[in-house]
């Protein structure tokens, strides 16, 4: 790719520091194109702080989900095709790409997708490295595929307009969404982002290049986005983000994490799974891959035997029965998971893994997703959060309904 093919934004908007106005912003914005909103179940909390402010219904889509390691991934344009097609009164569909895994879905599929139902495609970009679109040997971000809109996490919040078929109309709702919350929040100063010349772009690149190299020819961890292609939605992997199957290696993903978090080498230790560690290169600190990888293979094989990791199905989301503003202003208690069956959920409840929301404010709660979160909750490595307690045996419902506006 040649660097004049590096898409530039048609306008950007740098929002002020350490706030989530992105999510708020893109939340002030959509309500005046339509009523409801398509939403990646496993979206940034932030959104689901947005679906408070404007009130707009919500149709939440899953990732396809990687059993083997416990990973959710990306969503696929046939399922955000459907739900734009159900939904009445859409007004714009939001996916997260790519993961923090790495996974950087299809977006050019979604985008063909959401434009087909007259609909704009919003792309978080949270995970992206912060090296995006500066360079030829890097994947041009999401406005180079389709997208009309992208949001990317700070340490400075920005907006990324496009200019596909919706940019006339979403300019001027983001200039006056942008001026409003500028002055609701004291005109706060961006903060300055860090200098990274051409230098430091090549340098993580060559790291990253050096580190998948490497794991290869060692063999005794593997690359979890050698297996993107058999999972559905996934278009490429995000050079910078790499993920290790360290259970081929004797040692859980939590235990390496917690291992290498200490040891300075340029290379950030960012999550885990008891399978899988994600590593990111791009940050401020100079990658220095030889020291990364002698301390990644000087991991000790503790666990010759690791079990086998759950390889769970997610459980059939219940009906939303309110929007998640309603859910949010409606009174709520804490009842037994059991006694909860049939009732609205009060809070989100994400099970790790996958990582993705089992319940979500204004959904009916199943008997089915109550067992998994409990399965999920005693079973090695895996936790709940949201629940009343850690083993997912009481639940947040809404007692009463009350109308928020």
């Amino acid at each position: 790719m040649s660097p004049t093919e590096v898409r530039a934004a048609r306008k950007t908007w740098v929002l002020s520091h350490g706030s989530p106005l992105e999510h708020f912003i893109t939340a002030l914005v959509v309500p005046a194109l339509g009523r409801s909103m398509v939403v990646q179940r496993d979206a940034p909390a932030s959104v689901l702080d947005g679906l408070v402010l404007s009130g707009l219904e919500a149709v939440f889509l899953r990732p396809s989900v990687d059993p083997v390691h416990g990973i959710a991934h990306s969503v696929r344009a046939e399922d955000l095709a459907a739900a734009a097609e159900e939904s009445a009164d859409v007004a714009a569909a939001h996916v997260v790409s790519p993961t923090r895994y790495g996974a950087v879905a299809d977006v050019r599929a979604l985008a063909d997708a959401a434009h087909a139902a007259g609909i704009p495609l919003i792309v978080d970009e949270t995970w992206r490295s912060p090296l995006f679109g500066g360079h030829p040997m890097v994947l041009p971000d999401a406005l180079a595929h389709g997208a009309d809109l992208t949001v990317v996490r700070g340490p400075t919040p920005v907006l990324r307009l496009g200019d596909g078929p919706h940019a006339d109309l979403l300019w001027p709702l983001i200039d006056r969404a942008v001026d409003l919350a500028g002055r609701a929040s004291g005109e706060v100063p961006p903060a300055e982002q860090p200098a990274r010349s051409w230098d430091h772009v090549l340098d993580s690149l060559e790291a990253a290049v050096t580190i998948r190299a490497a794991v290869r020819k060692e063999g005794r961890f593997s690359l979890v986005d050698e297996g993107f292609a058999d999972i559905g939605g996934i278009a490429t992997a995000e050079p910078l983000r790499i993920a290790v199957n360290t259970r081929d290696g004797g040692i859980s993903g939590h235990e390496a994490l917690r291992r290498l978090s200490g040891v300075r080498h340029g290379v950030t230790v960012e999550t885990a799974t008891e399978t899988v560690l994600s590593v990111v290169l791009g940050t401020e600190v100079e990658p220095n891959a030889e020291e990364f990888l002698d301390a990644l293979h000087a991991l000790p094989a503790l666990h010759a035997d690791l079990a086998e990791p759950l390889r769970l199905t997610l459980p059939e989301p219940g009906p939303g029965r309110l929007t998640v503003r309603e859910a949010f202003f409606g009174g709520d208690r804490v009842v037994p998971s059991a006694a909860a069956v049939g009732m609205v959920s009060a809070a989100t409840v994400t099970a790790y893994p996958p990582a993705v929301p089992v319940l979500l404010p204004g959904e009916v709660i199943t008997a089915e997703s109550v067992a998994f979160l409990r399965l999920v909750a005693w079973s090695r490595g895996g936790c709940v959060k949201g629940a009343a307690d850690a083993g997912a045996q009481s639940l947040r419902v809404v007692e009463e309904f009350v109308d928020p506006w």
